[in-house]
């Protein structure tokens, strides 16, 4: 039995708030791109950051499109949000992109004529084509290309200068100006940032939860963990509440396992949801005997599993991997999300994930 976090175990909220800081913290900031109508802050209410957040997400149209095509990692849904912003100001300032290393934000800042921020050009951008989490970023590329007559993609590749720019602002913020360097390797750019890591919001009582997991093991079923959190994001809100009392420590891969596989020679791919890798690495326990099994999708566990999470790119993760799928009805958008899962023929959906043990003691004495 196999669980996401976010969406499942704990709100989702705190994240796309985070998200959102770290686009407007590269837009407004005068380290980054500097632009004049916002003034850029370390500190918001969240009144303040309710309207940041309606603003770069159109409102969460952005979120939700991104969540229906299965891209579920945040570093990417802000980097793909902030490329496209960024291409369209250089756009409408009529800058030379062949005369200029846009990978230097601050630089091409200086550059900018005094333009406003037109946060539909993501909506737009979104809506040209039938995305997939696969084919974003390259279509991202093509878009630079015909937008700015981009002759170098590398800027916007996937973990390029951009890409790593809106990861590092993200661990800022989340973690706070005192602990990012144990994430990133990176000092603190903005001291004084609180970080958002104790400020978790549970969707049921931890409690309760850890409960239920108990009663799971001690029914003989195996659990495990595969999120697209960092594995110290992760660990924090599970330790404050004990919950590595009962997940093992193999059996918990976040989204720093997957990116030190990614790093691995001869792996070409993206190994984020909805690759299954991180579900695949937790059911094999982080046995390096089968690392290129969870690489290349091979499930060889002989294990019924079941996947409990929120989102498409969780079902694409266990229709990858021949698993049973269980959606929860408390991420983005709830009970909203219904009809896209009964399109892809889920019938197993619980209103938390409080529910899903009667479905899995079902099965697992049958």
């Amino acid at each position: 039995m196999l669980f996401d976090v976010d969406g499942v175990f704990l709100s989702e909220e705190r994240c796309f708030d985070v998200s959102a800081l770290a686009v407007h913290e590269m837009l407004y900031s005068p380290r980054y791109l500097n632009l004049k109508k916002e003034k850029f802050k370390i500190d918001y209410t969240d009144e303040e950051i309710d309207d940041i957040r309606a603003s770069v997400f159109s409102n969460d149209e952005v979120l939700e499109r991104f969540k229906k095509m299965g891209l579920n990692s945040n570093w990417d849904m802000l980097f793909v949000t902030f490329s496209v912003l960024y291409i369209n100001l250089i756009r409408h300032s009529g800058i030379n992109v062949d005369n200029v290393d846009i990978s230097d934000i601050y630089t091409v800042g200086e550059m900018l004529a005094d333009v406003d921020v037109d946060y539909s050009h993501v909506v737009d951008f979104l809506k040209e084509g039938d995305y997939t989490k696969d084919t974003i970023y390259t279509e991202l590329i093509e878009y630079a290309r015909r937008r700015i007559g981009l002759s170098e993609p590398g800027i916007f590749d996937m973990h390029g200068p951009v890409w790593t720019t809106g990861q590092y602002k993200y661990q800022e913020w989340y973690l706070g100006s005192t602990d990012v360097k144990t994430s990133t390797g990176m000092e603190a750019e903005e001291e004084g940032k609180k970080g958002f890591i104790n400020d978790e919001e549970w969707i049921r009582p931890p409690g309760e939860i850890k409960a239920m997991l108990k009663r799971l093991i001690e029914s003989g079923v195996e659990i495990g963990v595969a999120t697209g959190r960092p594995r110290q994001e992760t660990l924090i809100p599970f330790h404050q509440q004990s919950f590595m009392d009962v997940f093992r420590n193999n059996r918990v891969s976040t989204a720093s396992e997957v990116l030190a596989a990614e790093g691995v020679e001869g792996v070409d791919v993206s190994l984020a949801k909805p690759h299954p890798y991180s579900y695949l690495w937790s059911l094999y326990g982080h046995d390096e005997t089968h690392f290129e099994d969870a690489v290349n999708k091979r499930n060889v566990s002989g294990e019924k599993i079941f996947i409990i999470g929120d989102s498409i790119a969780d079902f694409y993760c266990a229709d990858a991997v021949g698993a049973d799928f269980i959606a929860t009805l408390t991420g983005l958008t709830g009970r909203e999300i219904i009809p896209d899962f009964e399109a892809l023929g889920v019938t197993d959906m619980v209103e938390s994930v409080l529910e899903t043990e009667e479905i899995i003691l079902k099965n697992h004495h049958k």
